[in-house]
């Protein structure tokens, strides 16, 4: 969202007691469902006006706010943090907090607010009856703004960090996470709503290469399979392929690993073929995982004949990469 203001939209800000809409706005993103769902955050421009006080629309997990009533209220939210800082308040208490989610709702870069965010959840660990709460909600909220349908948010490097933050605390009190769906609801749905989404998938890679988590076998080939469906999905999404290249190296039995990268590059073969998928992301794929001899030579030549069908006829009727090409970058990369 452009931070920029055209001048009937200044007038309007200026017109209006902005203090109702702020409350209004606070309210919604602190009510987070019980659930344990994600809201469905978007955000509408002038082409869908609401009528008069009437500050969002809601079904059920689905919220839209008007782009002029989230001004409005940050503008509020903005005053309560600078009273919270002239305060020299260490810890923040709920309407300071309140007031943070409507400023990062606006600017996902944020800083002051994600670090007020962090020393409130610090404060609330000590306490036995209180941490797993407070980590949840806070993951609920994050992982609601990163998987907005806000394309700042989901590429967010202030929100991605601060996730993986949040998630070393939830590691520091045992707090056990459904890995497979924390991939599905969170990573992947982010880099869908924002394509090529480097930091999504960085995150991704942190978490299963950090060591701290040692997420079992079981968990990790599942995740593989899942992100095989994204790729085929989005098959022309470069960072999404470059992650299950990544992941299908992790499964530490060498035996089910290539059986799992075979069983992935043929499939992968099958619908190349059947869609002429002729994109790079795929052909990176491909081609990296024949250089790295992790399939069979009866693949290999599948992979070859492949490509020289595909030179000969694409899409477009253009070669994307001839058959002498392929087999030069896969000698070099041996």
């Amino acid at each position: 969202m452009s931070r920029s203001l055209d001048k009937d939209v200044l007038d309007n800000l200026k017109a209006e007691d902005p203090t109702k809409v702020y409350k209004d706005i606070a309210h919604v993103l602190t009510s987070l469902p019980n659930n344990g769902g994600l809201l469905d955050i978007e955000l509408l421009g002038k082409a869908h006006p609401l009528e008069p006080g009437v500050n969002y629309l809601q079904d059920e997990n689905a919220i839209a706010i008007p782009k002029l009533r989230l001004t409005q209220a940050f503008f509020v939210a903005h005053r309560i943090i600078q009273q919270h800082l002239k305060s020299q308040s260490r810890v923040a208490n709920n309407e300071t907090l309140a007031a943070t989610a409507v400023a990062l709702l606006m600017d996902p870069e944020h800083l002051t607010a994600a670090n007020i965010r962090k020393r409130f959840v610090l404060s609330r660990l000590d306490e036995a009856n209180q941490a797993e709460t407070v980590l949840r909600h806070e993951k609920q909220f994050l992982d609601s703004l990163l998987t907005a349908r806000l394309h700042r948010h989901t590429k967010s490097p202030t929100l991605w960090s601060h996730r993986r933050w949040l998630i070393d605390r939830c590691k520091t009190k045992t707090w056990t996470i459904d890995w497979r769906r924390d991939f599905s609801s969170v990573i992947m749905v982010a880099a869908e709503r924002h394509p090529r989404n480097y930091y999504a998938w960085h995150h991704a890679r942190w978490l299963t290469s950090s060591g701290r988590y040692q997420l079992d076998q079981s968990t990790l080939s599942s995740i593989v399979d899942d992100v095989k469906d994204w790729c085929f999905r989005h098959h022309n999404d470069i960072s999404g392929w470059t992650y299950l290249s990544f992941i299908l190296s992790k499964l530490e039995d060498m035996d089910a690993q290539l059986r799992k990268r075979s069983a992935t590059f043929a499939e992968t073969l099958q619908l190349s073929e059947s869609f002429r998928w002729t994109n790079e992301s795929v052909w990176v794929f491909l081609r990296t995982t024949v250089a790295r001899n992790h399939v069979s030579p009866e693949l290999c030549d599948s992979f070859f004949e492949l490509n020289r069908k595909l030179s000969v006829l694409t899409p477009d009727g253009t070669a994307k990469m001839p058959l002498e090409a392929a087999l030069r970058w896969v000698a070099q990369h041996r």
